[in-house]
């Protein structure tokens, strides 16, 4: 039976106004936090003021950025948001308003089930972390059933053209001859300056063409800036300046040292493009001291021999031949990954798994001459049969292995195997590799961290932003959350 959207809409607002008729108030999820506020709470929803009631139906995945208290700072209410209104401007790999977006399995999608169903001028709401090389991984997207009468475009200015008014954000030209900015020094942005732009939409749109029809344009930022002593809880993408003592998230500082509490990684993964959240303590508006930091997806990690057939540029490549996808945040400084290798050598990829177990690029680097005795594995145990441990799909025979704690000291494999049920994202360097059987063996083992397994409360008072990954009822795409089972 064909079920309208309309009426799926109407059953879904149903629902949710029986919700609210049994309970006045929502528990929202932020990234690892749970808020519960009253359902009539005040908020903004994509630039509109409404009530906390009024998402309950709606796709989570937007993103948030509220000062929870309403005492101090420039966030007085919840505001939910999303990045990008506009349609596909380029498919393989994906662009929306010429946006490069990674979608995976962590990102709620509506109205499509896999990207290769999308087509160019297909009309797009996307929602998610901007990259500060341009890019966006995408924690919600919708494909609409026609175009609506907005765009909207956020993301890092790229480009200047003072003789002709405009500015460039990823691929797509904005005209700004006579657009009045909010917020900016000066009143105008520069190149690096993060800036959100609303636009009425251009009936017969093509990719390449110039928006020309601005309505609203300031300058922002992707994570809230605070004031000394406040307390944040913030996500965004790791930029640059990662020096063993600090990161940047936007236009944010973010100090760490040897007190910092490190989830599903540790410090030597911080890399440009690792999308994390961070919870401490404002220093000053832009500096920001780290109490823990927790990398959104668990963090993997090859330093492996690879030929130039284990590269499909511009898609994949395959470490120990393990298949990573290429994602719009990786940096790829020696061009293996965009376009292929041209002989036998040593290469490291670091990045992520999403919720599905599929791997994508952060980043690829050259190593050297290719070996089968000095390989790296980093990432979380699917199963182990002592003394075999499965990552990845491959086995690693801990037989002769050095075992270290995270923090280094070294362990006995039977404090090892008694921890790793409950810390179970390892590191196995040095190890040889056979690739007749898939397995790594010997080398130094050390367990690195755990995950949390449900939600737990956020604080008062605090500085929040980042991903809603609910709001305040069962969002199947959540359900079972984000954790794999225990290893057995």
């Amino acid at each position: 039976m064909h079920v309208s959207g309309n009426l799926v809409w109407l059953i879904a607002m149903s629902m949710a106004s029986s919700a609210i008729a049994q309970s006045t108030t929502q528990t929202i999820v932020v990234n690892n936090r749970t808020y519960t506020l009253p359902s009539d709470t005040p908020v903004v929803i994509d630039g509109e003021p409404g009530l906390l009631a009024d998402l309950l139906g709606r796709p989570a995945g937007m993103q948030l950025n509220w000062l929870s208290s309403g005492e101090r700072g420039t966030l007085p209410v919840p505001v939910f948001s999303y990045t990008l209104i506009g349609p596909v401007t380029q498919i393989d790999p994906l662009e929306v308003l010429g946006q490069p977006v990674t979608i995976t399995g962590d990102t709620v999608a509506e109205g499509f089930a896999t990207v290769d169903q999308l087509t160019p001028g297909d009309a797009m709401i996307i929602a998610g972390i901007v990259d500060p090389n341009g890019s966006l991984n995408a924690t919600l997207a919708v494909r609409r059933d026609a175009a609506g009468n907005k765009y909207l475009l956020s993301g890092y200015v790229q480009e200047i053209a003072a003789i002709e008014p405009r500015l460039r954000i990823g691929s797509q030209w904005v005209e700004t001859g006579g657009v009045i900015f909010d917020s900016c020094t000066d009143g105008f942005p520069v190149v690096d300056s993060y800036v959100e732009l609303r636009a009425d939409s251009i009936a017969g749109f093509q990719p390449g063409d110039p928006i020309d029809t601005v309505t609203d344009a300031r300058c922002a930022s992707p994570v809230p800036l605070g004031t000394p002593g406040a307390q944040g809880f913030l996500e965004g993408i790791v930029g640059s300046s990662v020096d063993g003592e600090s990161f940047m998230l936007g236009p944010l500082t973010i100090l760490y040292d040897e007190n910092t509490v490190f989830e599903f990684g540790g410090p030597d993964d911080l890399e440009p493009g690792v999308d994390l959240s961070t919870e401490g303590v404002f220093i000053d508006a832009t500096t920001f001291d780290a109490d823990s930091v927790e990398f959104v997806r668990p963090v993997v990690r090859f330093e492996a021999p690879m030929v130039p057939a284990d590269v499909t540029p511009g898609v994949s490549l395959r470490p120990l031949g393990v298949v990573v996808h290429y994602s719009a945040q990786v940096r790829d400084e020696d061009g293996i990954l965009a376009n292929g290798l041209n002989s036998p050598s040593q290469v490291e990829v670091r990045g992520w798994i999403d919720r599905a177990g599929v791997a994508f690029a952060t980043r690829v680097r050259e190593r050297g001459d290719p070996t089968s005795n000095d390989v790296e594995l980093r990432g979380p145990v699917d199963a182990f049969t002592r003394p075999v441990l499965i990552v990845q799909g491959l086995q690693v025979d801990t037989t002769g292995s050095l075992f270290l704690d995270v923090d280094g000291a070294v362990m006995s494999s039977d404090a090892f195997f008694a921890q790793l049920p409950r810390n179970h994202v390892i590191d196995l360097a040095a190890a040889q590799w056979n690739a007749a059987t898939r397995t790594l063996s010997g080398g130094t083992l050390t367990l690195l961290g755990f995950e949390h397994t449900q939600p737990i409360p956020g604080s008062p008072n605090t500085i929040v932003s980042g991903t809603v990954r609910s709001y305040g009822v069962g969002d199947p795409v959540f359900a079972d959350g984000f954790d794999g089972a225990d290893p057995q």
